[in-house]
Protein backbone atom coordinates (compact mmCIF):
# COMPACT_ATOMS: atom_id res chain seq x y z
CA UNK A 1 0.00 0.00 0.00
CA UNK A 2 3.00 2.30 0.84
CA UNK A 3 4.31 1.79 -2.32
CA UNK A 4 1.14 2.90 -4.75
CA UNK A 5 0.86 5.83 -2.47
CA UNK A 6 4.16 7.32 -3.10
CA UNK A 7 3.79 6.13 -6.94
CA UNK A 8 0.24 8.20 -6.74
CA UNK A 9 0.87 11.16 -4.48
CA UNK A 10 3.09 13.63 -6.67
CA UNK A 11 0.43 12.47 -9.83
CA UNK A 12 -2.47 14.10 -7.51
CA UNK A 13 -0.77 17.44 -7.01
CA UNK A 14 -0.45 17.96 -10.65
CA UNK A 15 -3.76 16.94 -11.02
CA UNK A 16 -5.43 19.22 -8.96
CA UNK A 17 -3.87 21.61 -11.10
CA UNK A 18 -5.17 20.46 -14.31
CA UNK A 19 -7.76 23.66 -14.66
CA UNK A 20 -4.29 26.22 -14.74
CA UNK A 21 -2.49 23.70 -16.99
CA UNK A 22 -4.75 22.81 -19.73
CA UNK A 23 -4.94 25.02 -22.84
CA UNK A 24 -7.45 27.23 -23.75
CA UNK A 25 -7.70 25.75 -27.26
CA UNK A 26 -9.06 22.70 -26.60
CA UNK A 27 -8.63 20.16 -29.16
CA UNK A 28 -11.59 20.04 -31.30
CA UNK A 29 -15.08 21.70 -30.07
CA UNK A 30 -17.73 22.77 -32.14
CA UNK A 31 -17.99 26.76 -32.23
CA UNK A 32 -21.64 26.59 -30.25
CA UNK A 33 -23.63 27.35 -29.26
CA UNK A 34 -25.38 24.25 -30.76
CA UNK A 35 -29.32 23.15 -29.81
CA UNK A 36 -30.75 20.24 -30.94
CA UNK A 37 -29.90 19.08 -34.62
CA UNK A 38 -32.85 18.26 -36.97
CA UNK A 39 -33.09 14.76 -37.62
CA UNK A 40 -36.65 14.98 -40.11
CA UNK A 41 -36.35 12.75 -42.46
CA UNK A 42 -33.22 11.08 -41.74
CA UNK A 43 -33.21 7.15 -41.29
CA UNK A 44 -30.43 4.50 -40.17
CA UNK A 45 -28.75 2.56 -42.46
CA UNK A 46 -25.66 0.73 -41.18
CA UNK A 47 -22.24 1.08 -41.18
CA UNK A 48 -22.10 -1.11 -44.70
CA UNK A 49 -23.38 2.55 -46.17
CA UNK A 50 -20.80 4.31 -45.02
CA UNK A 51 -17.53 2.35 -45.58
CA UNK A 52 -17.43 2.27 -48.91
CA UNK A 53 -16.37 6.30 -49.13
CA UNK A 54 -14.96 6.25 -45.53
CA UNK A 55 -12.92 2.51 -45.96
CA UNK A 56 -9.95 3.63 -44.04
CA UNK A 57 -11.29 5.17 -41.43
CA UNK A 58 -13.93 1.94 -40.68
CA UNK A 59 -10.64 -0.44 -40.68
CA UNK A 60 -9.36 1.10 -37.89
CA UNK A 61 -12.68 1.77 -36.37
CA UNK A 62 -13.73 -2.17 -36.61
CA UNK A 63 -10.27 -2.60 -34.48
CA UNK A 64 -11.89 -1.06 -31.55
CA UNK A 65 -13.77 -2.31 -28.84
CA UNK A 66 -17.02 -0.54 -30.00
CA UNK A 67 -18.15 -2.72 -33.11
CA UNK A 68 -17.99 -6.13 -31.11
CA UNK A 69 -20.91 -4.39 -28.43
CA UNK A 70 -22.99 -7.35 -30.35
CA UNK A 71 -22.06 -9.77 -33.13
CA UNK A 72 -23.02 -13.17 -34.20
CA UNK A 73 -21.59 -16.77 -34.48
CA UNK A 74 -18.67 -15.35 -36.81
CA UNK A 75 -17.48 -12.66 -33.99
CA UNK A 76 -17.13 -14.95 -31.02
CA UNK A 77 -14.37 -15.43 -29.86
CA UNK A 78 -12.19 -18.76 -31.03
CA UNK A 79 -11.13 -19.53 -26.72
CA UNK A 80 -14.98 -19.20 -25.90
CA UNK A 81 -16.17 -21.44 -29.36
CA UNK A 82 -13.14 -24.05 -28.08
CA UNK A 83 -14.32 -24.39 -24.78
CA UNK A 84 -18.08 -24.13 -25.11
CA UNK A 85 -18.34 -27.68 -23.98
CA UNK A 86 -16.98 -27.89 -20.91
CA UNK A 87 -18.24 -29.37 -18.18
CA UNK A 88 -17.45 -26.38 -16.30
CA UNK A 89 -21.01 -24.60 -17.68
CA UNK A 90 -23.51 -27.64 -17.13
CA UNK A 91 -23.82 -31.37 -18.23
CA UNK A 92 -26.41 -30.28 -20.38
CA UNK A 93 -24.92 -27.14 -22.20
CA UNK A 94 -25.03 -23.68 -21.48
CA UNK A 95 -28.24 -22.76 -19.73
CA UNK A 96 -30.86 -19.52 -20.62
CA UNK A 97 -32.01 -17.85 -18.08
CA UNK A 98 -35.60 -17.29 -17.35
CA UNK A 99 -34.50 -17.09 -13.13
CA UNK A 100 -31.42 -15.72 -11.74
CA UNK A 101 -29.97 -17.96 -9.08
CA UNK A 102 -31.29 -21.43 -10.54
CA UNK A 103 -28.48 -23.95 -11.81
CA UNK A 104 -31.06 -25.02 -14.71
CA UNK A 105 -32.26 -21.40 -15.71
CA UNK A 106 -35.75 -22.12 -14.68
CA UNK A 107 -37.17 -22.21 -11.44
CA UNK A 108 -39.42 -25.39 -11.26
CA UNK A 109 -41.16 -25.67 -15.04
CA UNK A 110 -42.51 -23.62 -17.16
CA UNK A 111 -44.56 -24.57 -20.24
CA UNK A 112 -43.73 -23.41 -23.95
CA UNK A 113 -45.22 -22.53 -26.94
CA UNK A 114 -43.18 -21.98 -29.74
CA UNK A 115 -43.57 -20.22 -32.45
CA UNK A 116 -43.71 -23.30 -34.88
CA UNK A 117 -46.69 -24.44 -32.73
CA UNK A 118 -44.65 -27.09 -30.82
CA UNK A 119 -45.90 -27.39 -27.41
CA UNK A 120 -43.51 -28.24 -24.58
CA UNK A 121 -45.08 -28.77 -21.25
CA UNK A 122 -43.12 -28.72 -18.03
CA UNK A 123 -39.95 -27.32 -18.99
CA UNK A 124 -36.77 -27.92 -16.39
CA UNK A 125 -34.73 -25.82 -18.45
CA UNK A 126 -33.32 -25.11 -22.11
CA UNK A 127 -29.96 -25.12 -22.57
CA UNK A 128 -27.30 -24.04 -25.35
CA UNK A 129 -25.11 -26.57 -26.99
CA UNK A 130 -22.95 -26.48 -30.05
CA UNK A 131 -23.76 -28.68 -33.27
CA UNK A 132 -20.45 -27.91 -34.78
CA UNK A 133 -17.54 -25.11 -34.30
CA UNK A 134 -20.48 -22.13 -34.35
CA UNK A 135 -23.25 -23.65 -35.04
CA UNK A 136 -25.86 -23.83 -31.94
CA UNK A 137 -28.90 -25.55 -30.75
CA UNK A 138 -31.59 -25.25 -27.34
CA UNK A 139 -32.21 -28.30 -25.92
CA UNK A 140 -35.35 -28.49 -24.14
CA UNK A 141 -35.76 -31.28 -20.66
CA UNK A 142 -38.30 -31.60 -18.63
CA UNK A 143 -38.46 -32.55 -14.96
CA UNK A 144 -37.13 -36.20 -15.29
CA UNK A 145 -34.67 -34.45 -17.49
CA UNK A 146 -35.42 -36.11 -20.18
CA UNK A 147 -34.38 -34.39 -23.61
CA UNK A 148 -38.00 -33.96 -25.25
CA UNK A 149 -36.76 -31.34 -28.23
CA UNK A 150 -34.06 -29.65 -29.68
CA UNK A 151 -34.25 -26.74 -32.32
CA UNK A 152 -31.78 -24.85 -34.36
CA UNK A 153 -30.80 -21.44 -32.86
CA UNK A 154 -28.73 -18.26 -33.92
CA UNK A 155 -26.34 -17.45 -30.92
CA UNK A 156 -25.81 -13.88 -30.43
CA UNK A 157 -22.49 -12.10 -28.08
CA UNK A 158 -23.01 -9.15 -26.33
CA UNK A 159 -20.33 -7.15 -25.20
CA UNK A 160 -16.70 -6.21 -26.53
CA UNK A 161 -14.36 -9.17 -25.85
CA UNK A 162 -11.65 -6.93 -24.65
CA UNK A 163 -13.97 -7.44 -21.30
CA UNK A 164 -16.26 -10.29 -22.03
CA UNK A 165 -18.86 -12.01 -23.79
CA UNK A 166 -22.19 -12.76 -22.98
CA UNK A 167 -24.41 -14.64 -24.74
CA UNK A 168 -27.87 -14.50 -25.80
CA UNK A 169 -30.80 -16.14 -28.32
CA UNK A 170 -34.32 -15.70 -29.08
CA UNK A 171 -36.08 -19.33 -28.30
CA UNK A 172 -38.99 -17.79 -30.31
CA UNK A 173 -41.41 -18.55 -27.57
CA UNK A 174 -43.09 -14.94 -28.03
CA UNK A 175 -40.69 -13.23 -25.65
CA UNK A 176 -37.40 -12.14 -27.32
CA UNK A 177 -34.03 -12.56 -26.95
CA UNK A 178 -32.60 -13.94 -23.01
CA UNK A 179 -29.23 -13.85 -21.94
CA UNK A 180 -27.14 -17.81 -20.89
CA UNK A 181 -26.15 -18.11 -17.49
CA UNK A 182 -22.44 -18.32 -18.38
CA UNK A 183 -20.36 -15.46 -20.12
CA UNK A 184 -16.34 -15.73 -21.50
CA UNK A 185 -14.90 -13.27 -19.50
CA UNK A 186 -11.93 -11.34 -17.69
CA UNK A 187 -11.59 -12.86 -13.75
CA UNK A 188 -12.62 -9.72 -11.81
CA UNK A 189 -11.37 -7.54 -14.50
CA UNK A 190 -7.50 -9.45 -14.11
CA UNK A 191 -5.51 -10.78 -16.70
CA UNK A 192 -7.02 -14.17 -17.94
CA UNK A 193 -10.06 -15.29 -18.77
CA UNK A 194 -12.51 -17.79 -18.15
CA UNK A 195 -16.46 -18.92 -17.88
CA UNK A 196 -17.74 -17.16 -15.04
CA UNK A 197 -21.87 -16.74 -14.03
CA UNK A 198 -23.46 -13.75 -15.21
CA UNK A 199 -27.16 -14.94 -13.90
CA UNK A 200 -29.19 -11.83 -14.95
CA UNK A 201 -32.93 -12.94 -15.81
CA UNK A 202 -33.68 -10.17 -18.57
CA UNK A 203 -35.25 -9.96 -21.94
CA UNK A 204 -32.30 -8.21 -24.24
CA UNK A 205 -34.51 -5.69 -26.16
CA UNK A 206 -36.02 -4.53 -23.24
CA UNK A 207 -33.77 -2.32 -21.39
CA UNK A 208 -30.03 -3.24 -22.79
CA UNK A 209 -30.14 -3.69 -26.61
CA UNK A 210 -29.67 0.39 -27.53
CA UNK A 211 -26.03 0.18 -25.59
CA UNK A 212 -24.65 -2.71 -28.10
CA UNK A 213 -26.20 -1.92 -31.99
CA UNK A 214 -27.55 0.70 -34.11
CA UNK A 215 -31.05 1.55 -34.99
CA UNK A 216 -33.19 -0.32 -32.73
CA UNK A 217 -36.81 -0.68 -34.16
CA UNK A 218 -38.59 -1.17 -31.01
CA UNK A 219 -42.27 -1.00 -32.85
CA UNK A 220 -41.12 -3.67 -35.11
CA UNK A 221 -39.59 -5.73 -32.25
CA UNK A 222 -42.88 -5.09 -30.20
CA UNK A 223 -44.78 -6.15 -33.02
CA UNK A 224 -43.14 -9.67 -33.21
CA UNK A 225 -40.87 -10.78 -30.94
CA UNK A 226 -39.70 -13.68 -32.23
CA UNK A 227 -37.20 -11.94 -34.67
CA UNK A 228 -33.74 -12.02 -33.74
CA UNK A 229 -31.72 -8.95 -33.04
CA UNK A 230 -30.02 -9.06 -36.06
CA UNK A 231 -33.61 -8.70 -37.72
CA UNK A 232 -34.53 -5.61 -35.57
CA UNK A 233 -31.21 -3.46 -36.18
CA UNK A 234 -29.41 -1.86 -38.73
CA UNK A 235 -26.15 -3.12 -37.57
CA UNK A 236 -24.97 -4.98 -34.29
CA UNK A 237 -22.42 -3.34 -32.04
CA UNK A 238 -22.01 0.40 -32.20
CA UNK A 239 -21.52 2.02 -35.25
CA UNK A 240 -20.73 5.15 -37.16
CA UNK A 241 -24.24 6.01 -36.81
CA UNK A 242 -24.22 5.70 -32.73
CA UNK A 243 -22.55 8.98 -33.04
CA UNK A 244 -22.67 10.55 -36.21
CA UNK A 245 -26.79 10.25 -36.50
CA UNK A 246 -28.76 8.37 -39.05
CA UNK A 247 -27.08 8.57 -42.39
CA UNK A 248 -29.68 7.98 -44.90
CA UNK A 249 -29.93 11.29 -46.49
CA UNK A 250 -26.07 11.99 -46.49
CA UNK A 251 -25.40 8.45 -48.46
CA UNK A 252 -28.21 9.86 -50.53
CA UNK A 253 -25.93 12.61 -51.15
CA UNK A 254 -22.46 12.08 -49.87
CA UNK A 255 -21.32 15.40 -50.92
CA UNK A 256 -22.90 17.69 -48.94
CA UNK A 257 -21.86 17.67 -45.34
CA UNK A 258 -24.81 19.25 -43.52
CA UNK A 259 -26.42 16.36 -43.53
CA UNK A 260 -24.86 14.25 -41.52
CA UNK A 261 -23.19 15.38 -37.69
CA UNK A 262 -19.77 15.68 -37.22
CA UNK A 263 -19.35 16.17 -33.75
CA UNK A 264 -16.07 17.60 -33.52
CA UNK A 265 -17.00 20.80 -35.94
CA UNK A 266 -21.04 20.60 -35.07
CA UNK A 267 -21.30 20.33 -31.39
CA UNK A 268 -19.96 22.20 -28.23
CA UNK A 269 -17.64 20.26 -25.72
CA UNK A 270 -20.62 19.30 -23.73
CA UNK A 271 -22.89 17.69 -26.15
CA UNK A 272 -19.85 15.66 -27.52
CA UNK A 273 -19.85 14.43 -23.56
CA UNK A 274 -23.28 13.82 -24.24
CA UNK A 275 -22.87 11.88 -27.55
CA UNK A 276 -20.60 8.98 -25.31
CA UNK A 277 -22.42 9.34 -22.37
CA UNK A 278 -26.24 8.29 -24.53
CA UNK A 279 -24.03 4.67 -23.34
CA UNK A 280 -21.55 5.71 -20.99
CA UNK A 281 -24.37 6.65 -17.87
CA UNK A 282 -26.52 4.67 -15.73
CA UNK A 283 -30.07 4.75 -14.80
CA UNK A 284 -33.69 4.95 -16.27
CA UNK A 285 -35.02 6.17 -19.29
CA UNK A 286 -37.99 8.64 -19.04
CA UNK A 287 -40.89 9.77 -21.40
CA UNK A 288 -39.82 13.19 -21.23
CA UNK A 289 -41.75 14.38 -18.30
CA UNK A 290 -40.13 12.13 -15.42
CA UNK A 291 -42.31 8.95 -16.09
CA UNK A 292 -39.99 5.74 -16.12
CA UNK A 293 -40.64 3.43 -19.17
CA UNK A 294 -39.04 0.28 -17.60
CA UNK A 295 -35.62 0.96 -19.84
CA UNK A 296 -32.49 1.24 -18.63
CA UNK A 297 -31.30 2.64 -22.20
CA UNK A 298 -31.35 5.68 -24.10
CA UNK A 299 -32.91 4.75 -27.33
CA UNK A 300 -34.27 8.21 -28.29
CA UNK A 301 -31.00 10.14 -27.84
CA UNK A 302 -29.61 11.51 -31.17
CA UNK A 303 -25.87 13.48 -31.38
CA UNK A 304 -26.74 16.85 -30.30
CA UNK A 305 -29.34 15.94 -27.74
CA UNK A 306 -29.12 16.22 -24.22
CA UNK A 307 -28.73 12.94 -22.92
CA UNK A 308 -30.92 13.88 -19.93
CA UNK A 309 -33.75 14.64 -21.87
CA UNK A 310 -34.88 11.00 -21.91
CA UNK A 311 -32.53 9.61 -19.35
CA UNK A 312 -32.59 9.83 -15.26
CA UNK A 313 -28.98 8.82 -14.11
CA UNK A 314 -29.44 6.55 -10.96
CA UNK A 315 -29.52 8.72 -7.81
CA UNK A 316 -26.85 10.64 -5.95
CA UNK A 317 -27.42 9.73 -2.11
CA UNK A 318 -24.41 11.19 -0.41
CA UNK A 319 -23.20 9.47 2.66
CA UNK A 320 -25.31 6.32 2.07
CA UNK A 321 -24.65 5.26 -1.12
CA UNK A 322 -26.28 2.13 -3.82
CA UNK A 323 -25.89 -0.07 -5.42
CA UNK A 324 -24.34 2.00 -8.35
CA UNK A 325 -23.07 4.84 -6.64
CA UNK A 326 -20.66 5.02 -3.73
CA UNK A 327 -21.43 6.99 -0.44
CA UNK A 328 -19.40 10.18 -2.12
CA UNK A 329 -20.95 9.98 -5.36
CA UNK A 330 -18.57 8.24 -7.65
CA UNK A 331 -19.16 5.15 -9.72
CA UNK A 332 -19.67 2.00 -8.22
CA UNK A 333 -20.10 -0.31 -11.39
CA UNK A 334 -19.42 0.24 -15.24
CA UNK A 335 -20.72 2.55 -17.59
CA UNK A 336 -20.88 5.54 -15.26
CA UNK A 337 -18.00 8.01 -16.70
CA UNK A 338 -20.95 10.63 -16.90
CA UNK A 339 -21.96 11.12 -13.60
CA UNK A 340 -17.91 10.75 -12.52
CA UNK A 341 -16.76 12.97 -15.16
CA UNK A 342 -19.14 15.98 -13.87
CA UNK A 343 -18.26 15.51 -10.37
CA UNK A 344 -14.45 15.03 -10.98
CA UNK A 345 -12.06 17.24 -11.78
CA UNK A 346 -11.62 17.28 -15.73
CA UNK A 347 -15.42 18.40 -16.76
CA UNK A 348 -13.97 21.04 -18.56
CA UNK A 349 -13.12 18.71 -21.38
CA UNK A 350 -14.29 16.28 -23.46
CA UNK A 351 -13.75 12.46 -23.80
CA UNK A 352 -11.99 13.02 -27.28
CA UNK A 353 -9.21 14.89 -25.40
CA UNK A 354 -8.20 12.10 -23.78
CA UNK A 355 -9.98 9.37 -26.08
CA UNK A 356 -9.84 8.39 -29.58
CA UNK A 357 -12.87 8.59 -32.14
CA UNK A 358 -11.95 6.21 -34.42
CA UNK A 359 -8.68 4.25 -33.60
CA UNK A 360 -7.28 2.28 -31.10
CA UNK A 361 -3.07 3.80 -29.94
CA UNK A 362 -0.56 1.44 -30.09
CA UNK A 363 -1.06 -0.53 -27.24
CA UNK A 364 -4.65 -1.60 -28.68
CA UNK A 365 -6.25 0.89 -26.50
CA UNK A 366 -8.67 3.61 -27.26
CA UNK A 367 -6.22 6.58 -26.51
CA UNK A 368 -5.32 9.63 -28.73
CA UNK A 369 -1.57 9.20 -27.68
CA UNK A 370 0.57 5.18 -27.55
CA UNK A 371 0.87 5.51 -24.00
CA UNK A 372 -1.01 7.00 -20.79
CA UNK A 373 2.24 8.70 -20.09
CA UNK A 374 1.74 10.80 -23.29
CA UNK A 375 -2.15 11.28 -23.07
CA UNK A 376 -1.61 12.94 -19.43
CA UNK A 377 1.36 14.98 -20.82
CA UNK A 378 -0.72 16.62 -23.64
CA UNK A 379 -2.10 19.31 -20.62
CA UNK A 380 0.50 18.22 -17.88
CA UNK A 381 4.11 18.47 -20.06
CA UNK A 382 6.67 15.60 -19.95
CA UNK A 383 7.26 15.12 -16.06
CA UNK A 384 3.76 14.40 -15.24
CA UNK A 385 4.45 10.80 -14.29
CA UNK A 386 5.28 7.30 -15.75
CA UNK A 387 2.58 4.78 -16.86
CA UNK A 388 2.87 2.76 -13.98
CA UNK A 389 2.03 5.92 -11.95
CA UNK A 390 -0.77 7.00 -14.03
CA UNK A 391 -2.42 3.34 -13.66
CA UNK A 392 -2.49 3.65 -10.39
CA UNK A 393 -4.06 7.00 -10.58
CA UNK A 394 -6.69 5.68 -12.47
CA UNK A 395 -7.36 2.49 -10.93
CA UNK A 396 -11.04 3.44 -8.85
CA UNK A 397 -10.49 0.72 -6.04
CA UNK A 398 -7.18 2.36 -4.67
CA UNK A 399 -7.46 2.25 -0.96
CA UNK A 400 -11.05 1.67 -0.35
CA UNK A 401 -12.62 -1.36 1.11
CA UNK A 402 -15.27 -3.18 -0.51
CA UNK A 403 -18.22 -1.47 0.80
CA UNK A 404 -17.27 1.27 -0.74
CA UNK A 405 -15.27 0.37 -4.09
CA UNK A 406 -15.56 2.24 -6.69
CA UNK A 407 -15.31 1.05 -10.33
CA UNK A 408 -12.16 0.20 -11.56
CA UNK A 409 -11.69 2.96 -14.05
CA UNK A 410 -11.82 6.25 -12.03
CA UNK A 411 -13.16 9.11 -14.16
CA UNK A 412 -13.58 11.37 -11.65
CA UNK A 413 -9.39 11.69 -11.36
CA UNK A 414 -9.62 13.38 -7.17
CA UNK A 415 -7.69 11.70 -4.58
CA UNK A 416 -7.85 12.34 -0.57
CA UNK A 417 -4.92 13.08 1.61
CA UNK A 418 -4.83 8.75 2.10
CA UNK A 419 -4.54 8.47 -1.73
CA UNK A 420 -7.57 6.90 -1.99
CA UNK A 421 -10.25 7.45 -4.83
CA UNK A 422 -13.16 9.84 -3.96
CA UNK A 423 -15.96 11.59 -5.93
CA UNK A 424 -17.00 14.75 -4.53
CA UNK A 425 -14.24 16.02 -2.11
CA UNK A 426 -15.96 15.63 1.88
CA UNK A 427 -15.80 19.15 2.23
CA UNK A 428 -17.18 19.86 -1.08
CA UNK A 429 -20.73 17.58 -0.41
CA UNK A 430 -23.43 19.86 -2.17
CA UNK A 431 -26.00 20.64 0.08
CA UNK A 432 -28.77 19.84 -2.08
CA UNK A 433 -27.72 16.30 -2.35
CA UNK A 434 -27.89 16.95 -6.16
CA UNK A 435 -25.85 15.91 -9.01
CA UNK A 436 -24.27 18.96 -10.24
CA UNK A 437 -26.06 19.74 -13.62
CA UNK A 438 -29.00 19.43 -10.89
CA UNK A 439 -28.04 22.34 -8.91
CA UNK A 440 -28.60 26.33 -9.23
CA UNK A 441 -26.78 28.34 -11.90
CA UNK A 442 -25.51 25.30 -13.55
CA UNK A 443 -25.39 25.69 -17.41
CA UNK A 444 -24.70 22.92 -20.19
CA UNK A 445 -22.14 25.45 -22.64
CA UNK A 446 -24.87 25.07 -25.85
CA UNK A 447 -27.18 26.76 -23.99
Amino acid sequence: MKRILLAIVPAVALMVGLAVLVSAEPMGYGAGPAGPLDYTGKEYVGDQQCIGCHVDVYEDYRHTSHPGKAGDEATIVQEAIDTWSEEMLHPFGNPVVFDADEPTGIAGTRDMTLADGTELPGISGVYVVQESERQFRADFYDASEDLVHSTPVNLFHIGAPMYRQAYAVNLRDGYGTRLLKYQYSLDDFGHFYTWRDRNQARIYEVNCIGCHVVGFDLPKWEADKNLDISETTVNLGIGCESCHGPGSLHVADPFDMDLIVNPVVDLTKDQQVHVCSQCHIRGWEHDGEGERTGRQDNIRFRPGDSVLEYFEPWTLDLGVGNARVATDGKARASRQQFMDHYIGNHAELACTDCHGWHANNAEGKLFVEDTLEAVCATCHGPTYGDDEQIRALINGRVGWEDADAGWWMNHTYRNDEQGRVIGFAPDAWPEDGNWPWDQEGFRWDWE
